[in-house]
């Protein structure tokens, strides 16, 4: 598979780092009610350009606040939130999980293989079909 210029041990490290970040912010950041706040209760605010400049959901509205209610245990928020959100969660956690253990084992780079790389890509297209739908259905 060609990687823009990147080597499969590189992106699987950028890929890592970020899974890793939006993970870790997932778990800091507290559910409150409709929103997201800072651990100290402060909101943290909408980052959605598509509804701040459109007043339009866009196919992730939702998912932020899906992440974070999964990563604290509240499935049944995480799903209202956004429906796609505790799989992409789920993906993300079992990626990170899959690029140490090839780190560890001296295996070939995930980013690297073919079917690693598609089952990452239907994910994703997976995810972007349910956020179509819940943003149409709204």
């Amino acid at each position: 598979m060609a990687t823009v210029g990147l080597s499969g041990r590189t992106m699987d490290l950028g890929c890592a780092a970020l899974v890793a970040a939006q993970l870790g912010a997932a778990v800091v950041l507290v559910p409150h009610g409709d929103t997201v706040a800072l651990p100290g209760g402060a909101p943290l605010g909408g980052a959605c350009l598509s509804r701040a400049l459109l007043d339009v959901d866009c196919p992730f509205c939702g998912m932020t606040r899906s992440f974070v209610a999964f990563a604290h245990g509240q499935l049944g928020a995480a799903l209202d939130f956004h429906p796609a959100g505790p799989l992409l969660f789920a993906t993300m956690v079992m990626t990170l999980g899959a690029i140490v253990m090839i780190a560890l084992r001296r295996r070939p780079p995930l980013f690297e293989r073919r079917r690693a790389v598609a089952a990452i890509e239907t994910v994703a297209l997976v995810c972007v079909a349910i956020g179509v739908f819940k943003m149409v259905r709204s």
